[in-house]
C-alpha cells in the first residue's frame, strides 16, 4: 500500500523523477538501502534495488518492487534528479545509463516534505531525546578530577548502545575550560581540572531519528566571564523560543538572538547559525539563520529544528546551550524541558 508520504510527492510530480537518496529513500520506504532508486511520477512509483534486497523489498516496499537492471527498460523523454545529492559523476553515470532522457536537475524535492514531521516521527524524536537526556546525566555523574574528554564521550556512548540508540548523531563533543571557546571541537586526552567549565555537546539515534543537545557544567568555581555568558546565552535562547509559534518567519528567531548579543556588546563573539531542523539527520532543513536560505519560511507545525545561541572568546572558554523545538498548532513543545 502507497504510503501518504508517497502518496503526497506523486500528486505534486509534474513529470517522472529519480531519488536515490539513502536518507530519502529510507523517509519513504522506511527501509535502509544502500543502493536504491526510486522512480516518482503522477501516476507510479516504483522502487528499483539489487538482489540483495529485492525480496526484502518486496515484502516490505510501499509501492511497486523491480529489480536494479529494469530500469533500462525505461522510456521516459524527461527525467528529473536532486541535484543536491547526485554528484557531477553520478549525473555522468545517468546520461550514460539512459542516453534519450533529457535531465532535469530538482535541488531538495523533499525538502518541504520531510520539513514537516508526521507523529510518528516527532515520538521518534522525543525518544531519541529521552535517551539523550539520560545520557547527559550519566556524563555529569562521571565528572571528577583527572577524568578526560574522551572517557566522558565513551561513557556516554556505552549508556545510549545499552538503552536503545542504534548510533549518535556526531561523535560527542566533551570541552573542558579553554576547549569549549571551539564549537565543532573533539574531545581529547584533556583531563578535568577543578574550576573548569564543562560544555557537552550530545545526541543520540532512536529509531533512525536523531537528537542534538547541548549544555554546561561548572566544575567547581566559574569563571565570572564564562558565567556572565551563560547569562546573556541563556536569556537570548528564551526569547527566541518564546517567539516561536506557526507564522513566524525562521531568520527572525536569529535576529531576535543577535539583537540580544548586540545589546549585551557581544555580538562578535557569536560565530554560527540560531539552529538546524532534526530528523533523519542531525542537520537538515531548516537552516535558522537570519541570512540562510530558509530565512523567509514560515514555521508550520510539526516542524521540529535546535535552538543554540552560544558565545565564544579564545583563551577564555565558550557557552552554548541548545534545545530541540517542535512548531506546535498554538506554539511550541521543548523536547529538553528539563534545564
Amino acid at each position: 500500500m502507497v504510503t501518504v508520504r508517497i502518496q503526497k510527492l506523486m500528486k505534486q510530480a509534474k513529470h517522472a523523477y529519480f531519488i536515490d537518496s539513502p536518507t530519502d529513500l529510507l523517509y519513504l520506504t522506511k527501509m535502509e538501502l544502500s543502493k536504491g532508486r526510486l522512480l516518482m511520477g503522477p501516476n507510479e512509483a516504483i522502487l528499483f534495488v539489487d538482489g540483495r534486497y529485492f525480496e526484502k523489498a518486496k515484502q516490505h516496499a510501499p509501492c511497486t518492487v523491480a529489480l536494479w537492471d529494469e530500469q533500462k527498460k525505461l522510456s521516459k523523454n524527461q527525467i528529473g534528479f536532486d541535484s543536491d545529492t547526485v554528484t557531477y559523476s553520478g549525473y555522468l553515470a545517468l546520461k550514460k545509463a539512459f542516453p534519450n532522457v533529457e535531465w532535469t536537475p530538482m535541488p531538495s524535492p523533499l525538502k518541504a516534505l520531510r520539513m514537516v514531521k508526521d507523529e510518528d516521527e516527532i515520538t521518534a524524536l522525543k525518544k531519541a531525546a529521552d535517551l539523550t537526556w539520560r545520557g547527559y546525566k550519566k556524563i555529569i555523574e562521571c565528572l571528577k578530577e583527572g577524568v578526560s574528554e574522551e572517557e566522558l564521550a565513551v561513557e556516554f556512548k556505552v549508556f545510549c548502545l545499552k538503552n536503545g540508540a542504534s548510533a549518535f548523531s556526531f561523535e560527542p563533543i566533551i570541552a573542558f575550560g579553554e576547549n569549549s571557546a571551539y564549537p565543532h571541537y573533539r574531545a581529547g586526552n584533556v583531563r578535568l581540572k577543578k574550576d573548569q567549565v564543562v560544555l557537552i555537546d550530545i545526541g543520540a539515534v532512536v529509531n533512525c531519528y536523531h537528537a542534538d543537545m547541548t549544555r554546561i557544567h561548572y566544575f567547581g568555581k566559574p569563571n565570572p566571564k564564562i558565567e556572565r555568558f551563560e547569562r546573556i546565552v541563556k536569556a537570548a535562547k528564551q526569547k527566541a523560543i518564546a517567539h516561536v509559534r506557526p507564522g513566524v518567519k525562521v531568520g527572525t528567531l536569529d535576529e531576535i538572538v543577535r539583537a540580544e548579543f548586540e545589546k549585551e556588546g557581544v555580538k562578535q563573539l557569536y560565530t554560527h547559525s540560531l539552529g538546524h531542523g532534526v530528523g533523519l539527520e542531525t542537520h537538515e532543513a531548516p537552516k535558522v539563520h537570519f541570512s540562510g536560505e530558509d530565512k523567509d519560511l514560515l514555521l508550520e507545525p510539526g516542524m521540529v529544528f535546535t535552538i543554540e545561541p552560544g558565545l565564544y572568546e579564545p583563551g577564555v572558554g565558550g557557552v552554548r546551550l541548545e534545545d530541540m523545538i517542535v512548531v506546535t498548532e498554538t506554539g511550541h513543545e521543548n523536547f529538553f524541558k528539563q534545564g
